[in-house]
């Protein structure tokens, strides 16, 4: 009988107890977070001097930390804490933790508190944070990066692609939690760890001891903190730490400079790194990412898939990065149900609740009239996104790729001569040479790569309008507030390869048409613009982010939704390139959304 396909529902909440006046207590496990004698000088001897730091990131560009157990977050803001006072501006720190059960941010104001010392970094984490939603999420913090796993702990170490240099063991004790103790944990940590990969933990229980050695660690006691009398430090004696992909003596090299290619050069410059930009467009004329509006909004599904995963995280993603950058226009998004089925649908994502209720609510026909200020037909009410954005895509891009070397020329063809990548133009001239070349030009793809792909034109209009929405709809098409009017979209044609930027007046009647009657008016089509270009999608509508060849990567097939999924998928490539830990969860097909053509 086959497995029924789970719901997508929120990560367990932690059952907090906060009768204790020094630390909080798992119900669920029946143990406390921090120790009764000091939580800050528990996680800097047991954790942070348990693992030589900051000795051991000292002469490291990239450091990477692994944590069982994120809890309130206060390993982690030890680790930054000390990170900013010791390390090198260009150094960069990983921190990678897993936490089944995460906290809301109304527990991690109230559990950090006990450490104002931290709290300027508390606050930061806290305006950040993803709440309790499933899955792989990535903050950023200028030169720090963590990445949650908001799952069993199993789960996470099968899905985790990272090495790691020191790992913090910071489960509920093993006789209260198992699972975080068991011999396949100690087996993935060591499939993880890099070379002399340093570990602590405040156990010294004797199956955690045997474990670790049997899996290749050299555990020793040492003195313990407050009430525990010992501690344990082990280094890992495994095989000699893997080298980076990227090489530091060539700039890598972007072909296209839509969003999906600046999310890439973003990835880069965050990491103080400037890459060649081959774009013969830079104003955008003919792609799809030169549209005067785009939006962002989540791709929500009922099933509990990686897919599903990948599409929540992606977009908590961008909208932090659209924000940081100021080129938000509007917020918020009304979807109108089309149907009592659909509308079913969305009682169903409300009680699963894979968002946080502060990111999304029901609304009857009546409440939407008023969020939008129209009487506009929707008989079965919808969702509301409180935080979905209207961005300027321009804008966007220019501040995502203002640092790049550009070169304004067309990319026909690639071939590699001695390690090296190497761009050409139509007459032959080498336009850049590389060892990490990133493909991104969007309908233009199969000049460069042989993928299974498809293309889709999709044509909007936009112009004045007295009749107009006060929140941007979703209704089988769309409308954005534009100016002193709207924007209007999205024809859907399939088209064959290439860039098709020739407007119609029929597809433009029939996207005005659709609004109309939405709102029960007619719009005067001839003071309307128009503009089209052409998206590239999978037969599994899922985006293609993966290494194409060898110091060769891809991102396209973003669809509709390049926007929402390019910010954490330029991330994840450039993570790729330069072999730190993934934003991504291995069981995502994601990475491979389509197969390159035989």
């Amino acid at each position: 009988m086959p497995n029924t396909p789970k719901p997508l529902t929120a990560a367990p909440a932690p059952d907090l107890n906060w009768s204790r006046d020094v630390t909080p207590a798992s119900e669920h496990y029946g143990d406390i977070y921090f120790s009764v004698d000091g939580g800050l000088a528990e996680t800097r001897t047991v954790f942070l001097q348990g693992c030589g730091l900051p000795h051991a990131w000292e002469d490291v560009d990239i450091f990477t930390i692994g944590e069982l157990g994120f809890g309130s977050g206060l390993n982690f803001l030890a680790a930054w804490e000390l990170w900013q006072r010791t390390a090198k501006p260009e150094q960069i720190l990983h921190f990678v933790s897993i936490e089944a059960f995460p906290w809301s941010c109304d527990d991690l104001r109230k559990g950090l508190a006990h450490w104002p010392e931290l709290e300027p970094l508390a606050k930061r984490l806290i305006e950040q944070w993803p709440g309790q939603v499933k899955g792989v999420h990535r903050i950023h913090f200028g030169n720090v990066s963590l990445t949650l796993f908001h799952m069993p702990v199993r789960t996470a170490l099968s899905s985790m692609n990272a090495k790691i240099d020191a790992w913090f063991l910071d489960g509920f004790s093993p006789d209260k939690n198992s699972d975080m103790w068991s011999d396949d944990v100690f087996k993935s940590l060591a499939e993880h760890s890099n070379s002399g990969a340093t570990l602590a933990t405040f156990t010294v229980a004797g199956h955690v001891r045997r474990g670790l050695s049997e899996a290749g660690f050299s555990a020793v006691k040492k003195p313990g903190f407050g009430r525990k009398r010992e501690r344990l430090e082990a280094i890992f004696r495994g095989e000699a730490r893997k080298t980076y992909t990227h090489s530091q003596t060539h700039s890598p090299v972007i072909i296209g400079g839509g969003i999906a290619g600046a999310s890439i050069a973003k990835a880069y410059h965050r990491r103080g790194i400037s890459p060649v930009l081959i774009d013969p467009e830079p104003d955008l004329q003919s792609a799809a990412s030169g549209n005067p509006r785009a939006l962002v909004m989540p791709r929500l599904d009922v099933q509990d898939r990686p897919e599903s995963r990948f599409f929540l995280a992606a977009y908590l993603y961008a909208l932090g990065k659209y924000q940081a950058e100021d080129t938000v226009c509007h917020t918020g998004v009304f979807q109108k149900a089309k149907s009592q089925t659909e509308a079913l649908r969305f009682e169903k994502l409300i009680r699963y609740a894979p968002l946080p209720v502060e990111h999304m609510t029901l609304m009857s026909q009546e409440q939407a009239r008023n969020m939008c200020g129209l009487e506009i037909d929707c008989e079965f009410g919808g969702l509301y996104f409180k935080h979905a954005q209207t961005i300027d895509p321009k804008k966007t891009i220019r501040k995502w790729t203002q640092n790049c070397q550009r070169i304004k020329d067309g990319a026909a063809r690639i071939s590699k001569h001695d390690d090296l990548w190497v761009v050409y133009n139509d007459s032959g001239k080498i336009l850049a040479k590389t060892d990490a070349l990133f493909i991104t030009p969007g309908a233009n793809i199969l000049d460069l790569a042989a993928l299974d792909v498809r293309f889709t034109r999709g044509q909007i209009c936009w112009g004045e309008s007295e009749v107009r929405s006060n929140t941007a709809l979703i209704y089988g098409g769309y409308c954005l507030p534009y100016q002193d009017g709207v924007l209007l979209g999205a024809s859907h044609d399939h088209v064959g390869a290439g860039q098709n930027n020739r407007v119609s007046d029929k597809d433009r009647h029939e996207v005005m048409d659709e609004y109309s009657k939405i709102i029960h008016d007619k719009l005067l089509i001839s003071s309307f613009q128009s503009r089209a270009s052409v998206r590239v999608t999978t037969k599994n509508t899922l985006p293609i982010a993966a290494p194409y060849k060898d110091g060769c990567y891809v991102l396209s097939g973003l669809g509709s939704r390049g926007f929402m999924m390019a910010p954490l998928l330029g991330e994840a490539l450039v993570c790729a390139a330069r072999g730190e830990p993934s934003p991504l969860c291995l069981k995502t097909s994601v990475r491979f959304g389509a197969r390159e053509k035989s």
